[in-house]
């Protein structure tokens, strides 16, 4: 029969309980079909599990190929704020970070923290590398990518970072009245023509 191998690929045995086959009319018995498996929530992963299989994905190039379903476990496993900056990361063409496992969680988390808000460049540059790709995206009709989603706690610094260099920016710039701040320039005698 062409599709024995199917049959066999459905049948399963069964540890748990005994095989309970039912009786064909001609006498023969037909073999079980294995049941689904229990497509259910799956079990959360630690942050360490998580970071290490999302930079494994990075760079072997899979992450736009993960499912649904993986994106959420990484994405609850790392929390919004890793997440978001694991993506900037990957935005500006670094390397994923990843969490040491012989490390508390909440030691990770923190050093994670901590990271990230001394990391305020990376930020930056991911924000302009996604205003370039959505100025791309949007000239050639493409998906526009979606937002990075900034911790409010970074937000805070870039802007005060922001408003400090517009600050000191204003501070060099020359008076208005005479056209410059320094003494007014003569040329030497012997350059002057009579």
């Amino acid at each position: 029969m062409p599709f024995d191998w199917l049959k066999r690929r459905l049948t399963t045995p069964d540890v748990s309980r005994p095989p309970t086959d039912i009786g064909g009319d001609d006498g023969t018995a037909t073999a079980r079909i294995a049941a689904p498996r229990p497509t259910g929530p799956s079990r959360p992963v630690s942050l360490a599990t998580a970071t290490r299989d999302y930079a494994r994905a990075v760079e072997g190039g899979t992450l736009d190929r993960l499912g649904v379903d993986a994106h959420r476990r990484l994405l609850l496993a790392m929390g919004p704020e890793i997440w978001a900056w694991q993506r900037a990361r990957k935005l500006t063409s670094q390397t994923p970070w990843r969490a040491s496992p012989n490390r508390g969680e909440r030691h990770e988390r923190l050093s994670a923290m901590r990271q990230m808000m001394d990391d305020l460049t990376t930020w930056e540059q991911a924000l302009a590398t996604l205003d370039a790709e959505a100025g791309r995206a949007r000239f050639y009709n493409g998906p526009v990518p979606p937002d990075l989603e900034v911790p409010p706690a970074v937000m805070r610094l870039i802007e005060a970072r922001r408003a400090a260099a517009e600050e000191r920016a204003a501070r060099r710039k020359p008076r208005s009245d005479e056209g410059g701040g320094g003494p007014a320039l003569t040329p030497d005698a012997a350059v002057r023509h009579p």
